[in-house]
């Protein structure tokens, strides 16, 4: 990413009766912070959009990683929100302004709409109608895990998008990744 829109968060962090610790902090942050100290002890104060040049997510997310890595909580807690680079990545890239006025007028797509017609259009398909993974998903990850060698592309790419704004079950998360990655070879 080169130029992004961050929202910063000044959080006030109730850690005992007499220490309340003020910090400012990227939004990603924020539900990082809330799993450590619990929800309830982390009051938003305050937020800003800042402009950003040159961001790099790797950069970032290693940031991450060694600021939550020295505690085993913590780094769970980490894990939990962005367990890779490619969480970040997505979390940050959903945050961002439309650019353009026709989008503010049409009801914006689904990010499972999105990917599929990104996917279908790289595949040299029309853009697919948006399928209802509901009933695939209230499944359990084994056997869901079974039958995404039968999905297309576009719903290998839909399905990821739906279970990421679902439950974000990492377990089915990497098998759908294991599954586009053999598909690639």
């Amino acid at each position: 990413m080169a130029k992004i829109t961050l929202t910063l968060v000044t959080l006030l962090i109730d850690r005992d009766a007499s220490t309340k610790l003020p910090t400012t902090v990227p939004e990603y942050e924020q539900s990082i912070l809330e799993e450590i100290y619990g929800e309830e002890l982390v009051t938003e104060l305050s937020s800003d959009e800042v402009q950003v040049e040159d961001f790099d997510v790797g950069t970032a997310f290693a940031g991450l990683v060694k600021k939550y890595g020295g505690n085993a909580d913590s780094d769970a807690a980490r894990a939990r929100y962005f367990n890779r680079e490619r969480d970040l990545e997505k979390f940050i890239g959903n945050r961002q302004p439309l650019g353009t006025k026709a989008a503010a007028k049409a009801p914006a797509p689904t990010a499972a709409e999105k990917k599929a017609a990104k996917a279908a259009a790289k595949a040299g398909k029309d853009a697919p109608q948006a399928t209802d993974f509901t009933e695939l998903l209230a499944g359990d990850v084994a056997s869901i895990t079974e039958k995404l060698k039968d999905l297309t592309d576009a719903d290998l790419v839909a399905i990821e998008a739906a279970e990421t704004e679902g439950q974000a079950r990492e377990d089915l998360l990497a098998a759908i990744d294991d599954e586009s990655e053999s598909r690639k070879q």
